[in-house]
This record gives C-alpha cells, sequence and structure tokens, in this order.
C-alpha cells in the first residue's frame, strides 16, 4: 500500500503512471493536463519517438504555470531513447529535443528503449540472429550504455534505465556496466506475467515497471487466439481482435471478473493492483477521463492472497508485442530529431 517505489538512486517512482503511447494531438494534451494530473497522477512516461511530446509539453506548461501548486519537483517524467543513436553528440541531441518538446530543464528517468535497433522477436530472449550478428547487437548495447551512463554527468537526466530488456539481454549488460540500470520497463500483464525476469531484476536491484499493463494500446495488429483450456468462460475457444485499450479476453477472464465483482472494483483495476502487489509499478495508458480515474484508484486497497495468486496462474501466456508489431509505422507522426541537426552537433 504505497504511493511510490524505491529505485537504486535513492529518488521514488510513483507506483502508477500514465502511458502516452498513441496518444495523439489535443486529446494526449487533455489526458495530461485535466484528467491525468488532477486525479492524482504525477508520473507521465513519454518517448521522443511516440511523437507527443510537444503535446505532452504543452500540457506540463499548463500545470506548471498556472499557480495551482504542483511543481517541477512533483513530478516524474520519463523519456525514452532509440537505440540507433550511438555516440554522446547524438544522445544528448535526442535529450535535448526532448527536453524542449516537454518544456523541461531535465528529466528524472532516460531509457534506453529496445534493446535491438528494431523490436525483433521476444524481448526476454536474443534475438533470432546468427551468432556473429547476435555479439554485434551486444556490442552495440554495451557501446550504447556507456553513453547513456555519461549522459548523467550533463545534469539533463537524473537516473538512465532500460525498456523491454531480457534476462541475457540485462546479463551482457551488466557484466560491464558502471552504473546498474534504475529500471527495466517491459511488457506486463497476467498473460505475459515474465516471472523470471521479474525476480532476476528484483535480485539486481533494478526496479521493473509494466508497460501495456492492460494489453496493447493498439489497432488491427491480429488477433489473440486463446486455447479451449484457458481460464475465461467467455472467451473459450474464441479469437478476439486485441482492442484499443486493452486485452478483451484478460478483462473478460472469469477469475478476474470474479475477483471485480467481489470488490467492487473493475477488472482493470484487479489487473492494476495484482501489479503493483508484485512490486512492480503501472503505466496505463488511456485518454478517458473516468477511466484515467479508475486506473489511479488502486493505492488504498489490497487483492487477498487467494485472489492474487489466482491471477498468478493465469493462462495462456502470450505476448502483445514482438516482431509483427513496429513503432516505425510508415503513418507514425514522429517529432524525429533531424538529420542536420545531429550532424550539426557532431561537427561542434
Amino acid at each position: 500500500m504505497t504511493d511510490f517505489f524505491p529505485l537504486n538512486t535513492g529518488a521514488r517512482i510513483p507506483a502508477v503512471g500514465l502511458g502516452t503511447w498513441e496518444a495523439d494531438g489535443e486529446a494526449c494534451t487533455r489526458a495530461v493536463r485535466f484528467a491525468a494530473l488532477e486525479a492524482g497522477y504525477r508520473h507521465i512516461d513519454c518517448s521522443h519517438l511516440y511523437g507527443n511530446e510537444i503535446q505532452v509539453g504543452l500540457a506540463l506548461r499548463e500545470i506548471l504555470g498556472d499557480g495551482g501548486g504542483i511543481k517541477r519537483e512533483d513530478l516524474f517524467l520519463t523519456s525514452k531513447l532509440w537505440f540507433t543513436a550511438k555516440t554522446p553528440r547524438h544522445v544528448e541531441t535526442c535529450v535535448d529535443a526532448s527536453l524542449r518538446n516537454l518544456g523541461l530543464d531535465y528529466l528524472d528517468l532516460y531509457l534506453l528503449h529496445w534493446p535491438t535497433p528494431a523490436p525483433m522477436g521476444d524481448a526476454t530472449d536474443p534475438p533470432p540472429a546468427a551468432a556473429l550478428e547476435h555479439r554485434e547487437e551486444v556490442r552495440q548495447i554495451k557501446e550504447s550504455w556507456q553513453v547513456m551512463e555519461a549522459l548523467l554527468a550533463t545534469n539533463k537526466v537524473r537516473a538512465i534505465g532500460v525498456s523491454n530488456f531480457g534476462i541475457s539481454q540485462l546479463q551482457e549488460l551488466l557484466g560491464s556496466c558502471l552504473i546498474v540500470p534504475a529500471v527495466n520497463q517491459v511488457e506486463l500483464h497476467p498473460f505475459w506475467r515474465q516471472d523470471d525476469l521479474v525476480e532476476f531484476c528484483k535480485r539486481k536491484g533494478i526496479h521493473v515497471s509494466a508497460h501495456t499493463p492492460l494489453g496493447i494500446p493498439g489497432t488491427n495488429i491480429g488477433s489473440l487466439q486463446l486455447p479451449s483450456n484457458s481460464e475465461s468462460s467467455s472467451a473459450e475457444g474464441k479469437t478476439f481482435l486485441r482492442t484499443k485499450s486493452v486485452n478483451s479476453p484478460m478483462l473478460k477472464a472469469s477469475v478476474v471478473a470474479a475477483i471485480a465483482e467481489e470488490l467492487g472494483k473493475t477488472p482493470a483495476q484487479v489487473i492494476l493492483r495484482w501489479g503493483l502487489q508484485r512490486g512492480t509499478s503501472v503505466l496505463p495508458r488511456s485518454l478517458t477521463p473516468e477511466r484515467i480515474k479508475l486506473n489511479i484508484d488502486i493505492l488504498d486497497w489490497c487483492l487477498a492472497d487467494d485472489d492474487w495468486k489466482a491471477i498468478n496462474a493465469m493462462e495462456p501466456q502470450v505476448r502483445l508485442i514482438n516482431g509483427t508489431f513496429s513503432y516505425l509505422s510508415e503513418n507514425a507522426p514522429l517529432q524525429a530529431v533531424k538529420e542536420d541537426e545531429v550532424e550539426q552537433a557532431e561537427n561542434i
């Protein structure tokens, strides 16, 4: 029953944050300004690659400038570095772009977004590459992390971490790093628990933060086939399209529905509370004010041990973000760092 989790830096990360992936335009600004922060959120999870940091920044400028009592130090802002930025100049240019768009002087947390140049395969395993290609990717991860470590000296970020790293990738990184990642942000939900990864991170002092804790916030990316013996009375033996903001079979699973009814909570609240009781922070994404408020109303109650264990036994285990999906879609509204900006920075 805590609002925060400690990081290995001595800082604290809020237990619930607002995810902003696929939150576009004015709807994104409204979600951050009028719903999330008024509802009590203090962590906003961003990425330059999401293409909406300008919209998040508009909300932050209003919040911090309206005299409403919220100060910069009350907020926890996360952004992410795409893997293709390798040199210190590239990385600092990317950080500067995020800070400029968000209207901030520093980030509380900066993450290496993926362990490979593109999200290939399962984030818990090495990518399906030949040995030589795998060794090259490991080398790139180590070099990129060294650049991330150097970034701390600029005072533009307060902590650094990784995202979508599996055990083998963390082991490679920990074998050479000077600074242990403060956070590993990964896909976590009852249908993709990654128990071994969560336990490994805890042993190494790395906080685990759950993105897509209610399922994948995207459309038209295939379907999820549940086996006939899966834990879902309403979903048994059927194929469901993945919905805009939730994984419908997960929320409709009988075990989740029964717990929610007994507690007078929503299925989403039950799943998010399960995430907190694992010791992981959660980053639900929504643009609906009422749902945003419900998603953070999970801090002053607990799941009983039997209920928590029942959710831990849910099957199947199916990842939702894999090689068939990429952030780099043709129509993605990227606010990318211009190539000429990077070239100019390299020549300074």
